[in-house]
């Protein structure tokens, strides 16, 4: 893939240095070129390789709508389109580049499958994204971190590269030596909340650092262990012990207030489970 994006902060100063004869904001006609400046990032390639096994890390299907904010040449929404069957929209400021992805997607046979948008990444409308894709400077990683938490949980974020700072990623692939990066937008499950287990209840106290968790328990006013915490957008799991000591895995999803799944031990069937929050 070839597009306009950062490349590795060790190279960005001299390649943005280098960049500084080519035009920002390049006319619709100019011929794109490697090291294109546009604004803090510049347009540098990325291995198709690199696109796939991001995708896949991704669970990327034909019912997702993959934005790629800073497209380039449109080769990743693109490959979405062409490879998975997804929606492909790419975001990308300069025009000669936009020029190139609609060609690109024509040539491919995938236009009806994707929408190139002339404008900053910073005004562009998430809300329809299942995916986002990114290979962007870290300064501007931290000021669309915000953003990206705010997305409904559920939604994937990935990047070549570049790191979220504090939000650990969720899945991390290498590529030709090359870094790629998972994020799965976390549901919000701080707080207490109330168990239900066929006629057993438990108390869940939850704290929580993006997808990170930290858990403690009790069941009539005394402690229980709640261990194992985990967080991957809506899909929750935790163990907990029951009455007579014996640990139950629970699995289940967050849906705002509520959370409902299974319970299953060590020769126990799994019974369902539920929880609101108090």
């Amino acid at each position: 893939m070839i597009m306009r994006h950062a490349v590795a902060a060790v190279l960005l100063p001299a390649l943005l240095a280098a960049g500084a004869a080519v035009a920002q904001n390049a006319a619709p006609d100019a011929a794109p070129q490697i090291g294109q400046v546009s604004k803090d990032s510049v347009w540098v390639p990325t291995p198709e390789r690199m696109i796939r096994r991001m995708f896949q890390m991704a669970d990327t299907t034909r019912d997702d709508v993959v934005i790629d904010l800073g497209s380039g040449d449109g080769r990743m929404p693109i490959y979405a389109a062409k490879h998975f069957g997804a929606r492909g929209i790419g975001v990308e400021l300069e025009p000669n580049l936009v020029r190139v992805s609609l060609a690109a997607a024509r040539a491919q046979g995938v236009s009806h499958l994707t929408e190139f948008l002339q404008q900053d990444l910073f005004a562009a409308d998430l809300s329809r994204a299942t995916v986002i894709a990114l290979y962007i400077s870290p300064g501007v990683m931290t000021r669309l971190k915000p953003r990206l938490l705010a997305l409904r949980p559920g939604v994937r974020v990935v990047s070549h590269h570049f790191t979220l700072e504090d939000w650990e990623s969720d899945e991390t692939i290498r590529v030709e030596n090359r870094t790629g990066y998972l994020w799965v937008v976390p549901a919000d499950v701080r707080g207490r909340w109330r168990v239900s287990l066929s006629g057993d209840e438990i108390v869940v106290a939850i704290e929580q650092k993006h997808q990170m968790l930290a858990t403690s328990g009790s069941r009539g006013g005394r402690p229980v262990n709640v261990i194992g915490a985990r967080l991957r957008g809506t899909e929750i799991s935790f163990t907990a012990f029951d009455r007579d000591g014996n640990s139950r895995q629970y699995r289940g999803r967050v849906d705002g207030a509520r959370m409902a799944g299974e319970a299953a031990g060590d020769g126990a069937a799994p019974l369902a489970w539920s929880a609101v929050r108090e």
